[in-house]
């Protein structure tokens, strides 16, 4: 099974090319604006990389969100175009999910299966908010998303950190001010038991969840946004006549 990734909801594009749990071509680029003019060439560049063809493409998935209106459309309308082109299913995969199972890969080789861990997937809303998701060992899918301010994120922290024997925090943040405060280090044990991972997604991560989805049988989303905000509109300018 082949699937094609694109991710392009955040300050950076990427494409990449997975096979049977392997990544066989990835490209990155950073910058927050020119994804449209990109993302294109980047799914041409990791396909020649892989040296297979478009037609051999079992999946097109696409970052869903949550993240950029304008990057999350561009990313969609990418992987919807090459399944036209291939004649092969297309879906949407959310990226804090992707993130959050990401984390767990990471943590199922250490000696943590005894423990009751809970993983906080975050993306910065960049309207002084966070996008959160809440995941644990008994339950590692979940589609509620949160929208919560620095001081009730912190809240949320906190109550995992007393409930659980480990948190992990990951995502795209700036770890400095999401730091919990004296008021929140009550109880000294708290401050050991929360790690802080910044990771930011990219369209590995988007392949190997949903590769996983699909081995799995697990049902992939539409190729639709997820769209968690209204998009902002600019006022209209005052005619001149």
């Amino acid at each position: 099974m082949i699937l094609l990734a694109l991710e392009s909801s955040a300050g950076s594009s990427s494409a990449a090319i997975w096979q049977d749990g392997n990544i066989l071509s990835h490209e990155f680029v950073e910058g927050q604006y020119g994804h449209a003019e990109r993302i294109v060439s980047q799914a041409h560049k990791v396909i020649t990389q892989a040296e297979i063809k478009l037609e051999q493409i079992d999946f097109f998935i696409g970052g869903r969100g949550p993240g950029s209106f304008t990057g999350i459309r561009t990313c969609l309308a990418a992987i919807t175009g090459f399944g036209i082109v291939a004649d092969s299913q297309v879906f949407g995969v959310n990226g804090l999910s992707a993130i959050g199972f990401s984390c767990f890969q990471k943590l199922k080789y250490n000696a943590l299966s005894n423990q009751s861990i809970a993983i906080l997937s975050l993306s910065d809303t960049r309207r002084s908010s966070y996008y959160c998701q809440h995941f644990s060992s008994e339950k590692p899918m979940t589609d509620n998303i949160e929208d919560l301010d620095l001081a009730h994120l912190q809240n949320k922290i906190s109550l995992l950190a007393e409930l659980n024997d480990a948190v992990y925090i990951i995502g795209a943040f700036e770890i400095e001010r999401l730091m919990l405060d004296e008021q929140h280090h009550k109880r000294q044990e708290w401050v050991n038991k929360v790690t802080f991972l910044r990771e930011d997604l990219d369209a590995t991560i988007i392949a190997n969840f949903a590769g996983w989805q699909v081995q799995t049988g697990i049902s992939l989303s539409p190729a639709t946004p997820l769209y968690l905000a209204p998009a902002k509109v600019n006022k209209a300018k005052k005619a001149l006549w």
